[in-house]
């Protein structure tokens, strides 16, 4: 057996035993930081709310670098989250990835609201030490497909201009099942609508999958714009299924080629974050971030760390 990849394992044995977060990669080595999304508690507690102690606890526990908000009514992106966030999130040893914010982007008259929401994203991610705004799409069901791509494409823009022009912090969009940015054609009409200057890509591997693309075609058809990715693993998937969490699994445990997809960002040399984003743990969150975490260090950190 590989001497180095038996001594990846044992260092993470021992960290794990610990209790002790962070890569087992050197920081100051790494082009890759890791982290989890807040949505796996989220769903975990519903409908009660999460407390963000214990998400960084386990988050902490699992060996990850960082944690993800994103926009939901049971933990929201508000002040009093936020603040707490920016104070106690350092006591954990944890940064945040960026923030991830849905709305009715693809609405025109609701354009004007959600540039004037957009600073207090902004802010906040900057508060955190982030640099990352995911865009999350909205539903799909709207009158005209192309129509409201194009309303989207033009709001997107201006936020990613204002995003790095005034904040230095970078936008990209994270298609989404069922949602309106979902498979290939609706994600290839906003990025061709997008300047590649402020807006690029932050792609979710089982997220495409599930919406009838590859996800490793899509990062290497945009590998030039990925700005932020959110990593999961997929199980066999069809449209009619009536929850699609049922189908998203850890790392190494379904149908996505992640090292692949970690090739690819090597050969960009991509600097920055890959979050682990699953909906429903089949065990526990901290049980879901150990596998992946476990899966990381000894599968994709020998690829690109």
């Amino acid at each position: 057996m590989n001497s180095k990849l038996m001594s990846r394992r044992d260092g993470l044995k021992v960290m794990l035993a610990a209790g002790v977060g962070g890569s087992t990669v050197k920081g100051a080595a790494r082009n890759i930081h890791w982290a989890l999304g807040a949505v796996t508690w989220v769903v975990q507690e519903a409908p009660r709310s999460p407390r963000w102690e214990n998400i960084l606890k386990d988050i902490r526990a699992a060996g990850f670098d960082g944690y993800e908000p994103f926009t939901t009514p049971t933990l929201p992106v508000n002040d009093e989250n936020m603040s707490l966030l920016e104070r106690i999130a350092p006591s954990f040893g944890l940064r945040a990835s960026g923030i991830y914010w849905a709305d009715q982007f693809h609405v025109a008259a609701a354009h004007g609201r959600i540039l004037k929401d957009c600073p207090r994203f902004l802010n906040y991610i900057k508060r955190l030490g982030a640099n990352r705004l995911i865009i999350g799409p909205p539903g799909p069901r709207v009158e005209d497909e192309k129509t409201a791509i194009s309303n989207m494409a033009k709001v997107v823009s201006a936020i990613g201009k204002i995003a790095l022009d005034e904040y230095q912090i970078k936008t990209g969009i994270h298609p989404h099942v069922d949602g309106l940015i979902e498979n290939p054609r609706q994600i290839d009409q906003l990025m061709e609508e997008t300047d590649p200057r402020y807006f690029g890509f932050a792609p979710d591997t089982s997220q495409i999958w599930m919406g009838g693309g590859d996800p490793i075609r899509m990062m290497e058809k945009y590998k030039s714009r990925i700005v932020y990715l959110h990593y999961k693993d997929c199980r066999g998937f069809y449209r009619s299924a009536k929850d699609y969490l049922d189908f998203e699994t850890e790392l190494g445990r379904g149908v996505i080629d992640f090292v692949a997809g970690h090739k690819i960002l090597k050969s960009v040399q991509y600097q920055g974050w890959i979050t682990i984003d699953i909906g429903r743990a089949k065990v526990s969150p901290l049980e879901m971030g150990k596998v992946c975490k476990a899966y990381i260090d000894n599968v994709l950190s020998p690829v690109y760390a």
